[in-house]
């Protein structure tokens, strides 16, 4: 009788063994944790047209204090404030560091429909001849001149290079 009650002990603990293992979670199995542009797990960080990445805020429009969070599901507000989310048109900082497809701060480049970047230029109607540009600060046009800016419905109907990367 000792035997069999030993075998049935055995055979018990390892049947729980082999469930309680099955019940046990697998980190193979599950996805991947979703991380924000600051590398903060289900965070609310977004990055702009620039690449650069933007914390969600608490504002207090009291005091105009301003402290970032990772979190608004578990950040407690503190009188007057509100949340507030980087791509605000009132944050200077959202796409502050803007540069254009050829790398020129505020210049006048642009990207087609293929993503090939173009430079606005100056198109001389006499000669026939264009005279690319990286900005138009202090840009003077002679008289037979015209500024055709990269995307603008002028550079679409004469530029044979636009969205020509797409064919």
């Amino acid at each position: 009788m000792k035997t069999k009650t030993k075998t049935k002990l055995v055979v018990s603990i390892c049947a729980l063994t082999l469930i309680f293992s099955a019940c046990t979670k697998d980190d193979t199995l599950l996805p991947a944790p979703v991380l924000d542009c600051m590398e903060v797990e289900n965070g609310t960080a977004i990055s702009d047209d620039c690449g650069d990445c933007h914390k969600w805020t608490a504002y207090n429009y009291v005091t105009h204090a301003v402290r970032e969070v990772n979190d608004t599901t578990t950040e407690v507000l503190g009188e007057n404030e509100m949340f507030a989310s980087p791509n605000n048109p009132m944050n200077p900082l959202w796409n502050a560091n803007c540069t254009d497809c050829n790398g020129i701060l505020n210049g006048v480049a642009a990207i087609d429909s293929c993503g090939d970047c173009h430079q606005s230029y100056i198109y001389d109607f006499v000669s026939h001849i264009p005279t690319f540009i990286n900005d138009t600060t202090e840009l003077v046009l002679g008289a037979t001149e015209m500024l055709i800016l990269a995307g603008s419905p002028d550079d679409i109907a004469s530029n044979p290079n636009w969205n020509a990367g797409c064919k």
